[in-house]
């Protein structure tokens, strides 16, 4: 029994901890407003997808129509969306037949757009790590516009892997002329899982460390981006679980898909903000507990100095 103390004794300290990380980020998330930015957030996101796909398909040089992109688009979109990407991918085919304005139109659209979602999440990130000034108005619409293109690009990455995995397992299913064994399907399951929670975690992490006007150290930033990352992971899990019960069609009628994906987008968002709160809050506690006690020097009253 005297052995278990340590450990147990350990483990208390552990979940102290956690439990005033959790309870300082919770106090934060609430004070500093952010369901109401979230709102924002969530407005500007349904405004700059269409133009960020779009400009997507047209960096990529396909066309939409084919139905190699369509499925790959689809594997996308599922992957970050937890509904079918149908209403999606329907109403870009048809936006995307008038290609050449639409991409010009798309990227002014991106260029305000952006800004309505980067700039309110600069704002709560420099609230969040105690940055009194912000950046100014040019920089700030520059820097949105950075990371516009930073998670299109990563976007992009992702619809590479998705089309790189689906042409191996062609290519396996044709050499071995066979369908593959369920361990091989599933380590290409697991395969293209990791990949994408990756990419995940380092666009959490570009956020987290780009956006607040304040130079953050990875190191600052790489526990809270890792838990935000986790955090949305779950986020999507349940939404997806409870997504056939909440009945958007039932009450929106025809605009059901674009409040559910609102919906989402806020949600992402709370997650998001609630993350950068954590992530503020571990790496203070984490500092605390490494930062060296300060020994007072002993006195020797014996001396005369010491009297």
């Amino acid at each position: 029994m005297p052995s278990r103390t340590p450990h147990r004794n350990r483990w208390s300290k552990h979940w102290a901890r956690a439990r005033l990380v959790l309870s300082q980020s919770v106090v934060s998330f609430f004070q500093e407003d952010s369901l109401t930015i979230s709102a924002s957030i969530a407005y500007h996101f349904i405004l700059s997808l269409f133009p960020m796909m779009l400009l997507l398909v047209g960096a990529s040089g396909l066309v939409i129509g084919h139905y190699e992109l369509s499925g790959q688009l689809a594997t996308l979109l599922e992957r970050y969306l937890p509904m079918k990407p149908d209403f999606i991918l329907k109403n870009l085919t048809v936006i995307s037949r008038s290609s050449g304005r639409a991409t010009l139109l798309s990227f002014l659209l991106l260029l305000w757009t952006s800004s309505g979602v980067f700039i309110p999440l600069e704002k709560a990130l420099n609230r969040a790590w105690d940055v009194e000034k912000g950046r100014s108005w040019v920089r700030s619409h520059l820097v949105a516009l950075e990371m516009a293109v930073l998670v299109g690009f990563i976007m992009l990455t992702s619809t590479a892997l998705v089309t790189l995995n689906s042409l191996i397992q062609g290519w396996l299913r044709v050499k071995t002329r066979h369908a593959m064994s369920p361990s091989t399907d599933f380590a290409f399951h697991s395969v293209a899982i990791l990949a994408a929670f990756g990419l995940t975690f380092i666009m959490v992490l570009l956020i987290f460390q780009r956006l607040p006007n304040h130079p953050l150290g990875i190191r600052k930033v790489l526990p809270g981006a890792l838990l935000t990352a986790l955090f949305w992971e779950a986020a999507r899990s349940l939404f997806s679980l409870l997504f056939p019960l909440f009945n958007y069609r039932h009450v929106y009628g025809s605009i059901g898909v674009v409040v559910a994906l609102m919906t989402w987008a806020y949600a992402s968002s709370a997650v998001l903000l609630f993350g950068a709160q954590v992530s503020n809050a571990l790496y203070r506690t984490l500092e605390e507990d490494e930062s060296p006690v300060r020994v007072a020097p002993e006195v020797n009253l014996s001396s005369p100095a010491g009297i």
